[in-house]
């Protein structure tokens, strides 16, 4: 009997883990980029971004890959710039479109001339993977970009990483891994602290109990997508980086906290400049005071030019 009783509590689990998994960590199928989430701050600059989407996803690129240490085959989209200007490569959000995430943030480096690498994450786009992994191992597929990037462009070029939302915590979860001759500095536009921190912070919104699922979603994340959720953190990561750091975060994100930008700051404050932009929502700096936003990068990118 207490056999009988073990297995059914042992299936349980297994099924309330793999339920969870394809909850949070398991891709989906990516939508039209062109279509805008119906929340209303997104739906003020609904007519903007499509003309944005509409313009990246009609410029002229080349496809191109690489295989991850895992063996994924991840993929991206080349934009060459003029021959003597630095690389950018631009991650973007959870379950998110590269086209929409970066709309914006592309075309102002296109005017500046500068060669643009626009990565599909694992599990998203054309990209390869059965897991999401918040950063864990998106990492080290950051550091296989910036790889092939120097292969493609020499180890003299200067390269930038650019990320939004769970693109911005895994480049800043990357730095560490990152030399900073190579790369020059990062720009990560509303970051969460941790995987575990957002993940609870979602729950809570959603009126669950973080401290009863939480160690569930963490089984879930071993049995299922083969990793430790707390293998790294942004708020740890940037302590052991010497690449510096430009935080932009919206005070008025309603997925990812501002205050999460704000611990990931205190903890390495010589190193990041923390940039917050009143009013704006999740990811949406850029569009609600664009003039201020140009010039926070452009101060950015002098400062470390001039080095």
């Amino acid at each position: 009997m207490v056999i009988v009783f073990l297995a059914l509590v042992l299936f349980v689990i297994i099924v309330f883990t793999f339920i969870l998994y394809k909850m949070i960590f398991a891709p989906r199928k990516e939508e039209d980029p062109r279509i805008v989430p119906d929340d209303e701050q997104y739906q003020e600059f609904k007519n903007e971004t499509v003309e944005m989407v509409t313009a990246l996803m009609e410029r002229e690129y080349e496809k191109v890959s690489i295989i991850s240490y895992d063996a994924l085959r991840l993929c991206g989209r080349w934009y060459e710039g003029e021959e003597d200007k630095p690389t950018a490569i631009l991650f973007h959000g959870y379950r998110g479109s590269a086209y929409r995430d970066f709309s914006g943030g592309s075309a102002m480096l296109f005017k500046k001339g500068w060669n643009v690498l626009i990565v599909d994450e694992r599990s998203h786009g054309m990209s390869e993977g059965r897991a999401i992994t918040f950063g864990i191992k998106e990492r080290y597929d950051v550091v296989d970009w910036v790889s092939y990037v120097v292969d493609r462009k020499g180890k003299e070029k200067d390269i930038y990483l650019f990320g939004i939302s769970m693109g911005a915590a895994t480049v800043l979860m990357a730095s560490p891994l990152l030399d900073k001759s190579t790369v020059r500095g990062i720009i990560a536009d509303c970051p969460y602290s941790s995987p575990v921190a957002i993940i609870s912070c979602v729950m809570k919104k959603m009126k669950l109990i973080p401290s009863l699922l939480i160690p569930f979603v963490k089984l879930s994340a071993r049995i299922w997508g083969r990793f430790n959720l707390e293998a790294e953190s942004a708020s740890e990561a940037v302590k052991k980086t010497d690449i510096p750091i430009l935080l932009i975060h919206g005070e008025d994100d309603r997925f990812v906290p501002c205050d999460m930008s704000r611990s990931i700051h205190e903890a390495n404050p010589e190193l990041i400049r923390f940039e917050i932009f009143p009013r704006a929502g999740h990811g949406l700096s850029f569009m609600v005071d664009n003039k201020r936003y140009n010039r926070v990068v452009d101060e950015f990118f002098a400062s470390l030019m001039t080095k």
